[in-house]
């Protein structure tokens, strides 16, 4: 009985102790929110700590914000698209060392939504289909390394239906 009031204890003990813990504010960045926006025409460039490798590249449009992130090698590893009337709204194309696309995605407040297409390091398609909310919805496909479509699976509010 004594035993158990005294693991009671120390439970509550260290409860008290962890809730009292002062948790720092924490912000969350989900689109281009906190980015300089460039003119139209006008390009923003950051570079490596060398000054001569790029790592950023920031321009615009009348209708999109580009940002395209470079390796510390000069290659090209991920570009981003804004639309300008909201800023936590993206299109994510990922790159491997290659260069090859392997992912185009949408992004809505940081939650993958839309267009989903994610690729073979080779280039070629692995699969395609689309997102509510972190969903998959509709038809999605899937295709091998040399772009075949293996299978096909159909989808309703994130459960495979057929």
């Amino acid at each position: 009985m004594k035993k158990k009031y005294v693991i009671l204890l120390m439970i509550l003990c260290s409860t008290i102790s962890f809730s009292q813990v002062k948790k720092e504010a924490v912000e969350v960045i989900v689109g281009a929110e906190k980015e300089i926006i460039p003119k139209i025409g006008d390009t923003i460039n950051e570079y490596y700590s060398d000054n001569q490798t790029l790592k950023k590249k920031k321009f615009r449009n009348e209708n999109t914000f580009t940002v395209k992130e470079y390796n510390e090698n000069g290659n090209i590893y991920k570009s981003t698209d804004f639309p300008l009337e909201n800023l936590k709204f993206k299109t994510l194309t990922k790159y491997n060392s290659s260069g090859n696309v392997i992912l185009i995605a949408n992004y809505d407040n940081g939650i993958v939504t839309g267009f989903f297409q994610k690729f073979h390091d080779n280039g070629n398609k692995k699969q395609v289909g689309n997102y509510d909310r972190m969903r998959k919805i509709g038809e999605w496909k899937y295709f091998d390394e040399n772009g075949n479509l293996e299978k096909t699976e159909r989808y309703e509010n994130g459960k495979l239906v057929d």
